[in-house]
Formats: structure tokens, C-alpha cells, sequence
């Protein structure tokens, strides 16, 4: 049995002798894995088409482990690949596609993926707006996997917080009033509230013209660290390249 499907390359390695194992974001079923035989030996045409973050359209042979029959490139995204900055930036995607292990929402979640490639890939947005695109969708994909945090109401009292009221912040779950206030918890400021309330609301591109405060910058950097360690019960690593937002 074999099918046909678009996906985007996330990594490889090796795998017996000169074949190479590749890790692969499907809109049907999120990450896959297919090994390509011989992918390591000269001249195997199949692999020049696998590159890192490569959008391609493969066939895919099912079996004990599938196995790659045919592949093309649909779009190379060389722009991430030459840049090292914006490599780490694109690292930082397939960790959490890598570490994400829900089955719903595929179709979307890739959908999102291929607009922060597409803006990854742009020469004329600007690497510090890149890195806030790049936490806009680490934010924007866990709501989709079902971990959107309730940012409208008290977790406890439910008595609905305005964009101007202090509060704090529970890691992966959502917002608090200061009635229920605890040492424990995060203190987010009204300016963060309101750009994390925007980030299901609005487009990637509209991003580009929102600008925050270095101190909300900070902040935004400590919640989705808490929030990306709630979800996967271990912090990101390629979020540690983020404070420089």
C-alpha cells in the first residue's frame, strides 16, 4: 500500500549503512517517519529533494517502517537554510512539532506551518520580527493541539478580567485576579493580556506592524517558557534563543 502526500522535511539521520531516516509534517497525520535506502550513497536523486525544511510532495510506502518511493520539491525555502540565525529560528518549529503528540487539527496546525516558513523565508521581514513571529506560533499551534489558556475570565472566581487589571498567570492554564493572587504564580502586566489575547484573533502578518515593550518582551519570553514546559513536562531547548526578542 503506498499513498501520495505534501510534507515538510523536519530532520534526518542515519539509519543502517547509507540509508537515512527522515522525519516528516504531514497535513493528515502531523509527524511521520520514512526511510530512504541508499539516501547517503552519490547520486541518489531522491534525497537531493529532501532538504531541511523543504515543503515536498513525496510518495510514501507503507509497511513495518514506511519507506520514502518517490519525492519533489514543491518549495526549497533556501533562504532559511543559508541564514544561521534564521535556522535556529525554524529549529525552534520542528522541536515542537517533533515533541507534540495530538491527532487533531492536523490539517490547520500544517496550514500554520507553511505561513511561518513562507515568512521565515521573506529577505524583507526583519530577523527581530521574525523572532516574534516565531513565539506568535508557538503560541497560536499548543491552542490548537487544545492547550489554549483561558485569558478572559479568573480561573477560580471566573469573574472576567479586563485588559486594564493586573493579574498573574498560571502556567498552561490561564489567567488569575489578584483576589486569588499567590507567590507561586507569574505576574503578567494589562499590555502582554492584550497582545496574548490577539494572537488567535489576528494573522501572522499583522504582527509585523505590533510593536511591545522591551519589558513585555521579557515577560512574554518567561510565560512561554512556563507554558511550553506545562504542556511537555520539559523546557524547550530552542526557546533559549528567543530572549533576544
Amino acid at each position: 500500500m503506498s499513498f501520495k502526500t505534501e510534507a515538510f522535511v523536519l530532520q534526518a539521520r542515519e539509519w543502517q549503512k547509507a540509508d537515512r531516516l527522515y522525519e516528516l509534517f504531514t497535513p493528515q497525520e502531523g509527524v511521520i517517519h520514512a526511510i530512504l535506502r541508499s539516501a547517503a550513497k552519490p547520486g541518489n536523486k531522491l534525497a537531493g529533494h529532501m532538504l531541511p525544511f523543504g515543503k515536498v510532495r513525496i510518495m510514501i510506502g507503507r509497511g513495518r517502517l514506511d519507506h520514502l518511493a518517490g519525492a519533489a520539491i514543491i518549495k526549497d525555502y533556501s533562504n532559511i537554510r543559508t541564514d544561521l540565525k534564521i535556522m535556529s529560528l525554524a529549529a525552534a518549529i520542528v522541536e515542537l512539532l517533533l515533541k507534540d503528540k495530538s491527532s487533531e487539527n492536523k490539517h490547520l496546525e500544517y496550514m500554520q506551518v507553511e505561513k511561518i516558513f513562507d515568512l521565515l523565508d521573506d529577505v524583507n521581514i526583519s530577523f527581530e520580527k521574525k523572532l516574534i513571529l516565531v513565539r506568535v506560533f508557538l503560541w497560536k499551534y499548543l491552542s490548537l493541539a487544545g492547550w489554549q489558556p483561558e485569558l478572559d475570565t479568573c480561573l477560580f472566581c471566573r469573574h472576567t478580567i479586563d485588559g486594564q487589571q493586573a493579574s498573574q498567570y498560571l502556567p498552561g492554564r490561564g489567567i488569575i485576579c489578584l483576589e486569588h493572587k499567590e507567590n507561586s504564580y507569574l505576574p503578567i502586566n494589562s499590555e502582554l493580556l492584550v497582545f496574548l489575547r490577539l494572537i488567535n484573533t489576528l494573522d501572522f502578518e499583522e504582527f509585523i506592524k505590533i510593536n511591545i515593550s522591551n519589558k513585555t518582551k521579557k515577560e512574554w519570553l518567561k510565560v512561554s517558557q512556563l507554558f511550553y514546559q506545562a504542556v511537555f513536562d520539559q523546557p524547550s531547548q530552542a526557546l533559549k534563543i528567543l530572549p533576544y526578542a
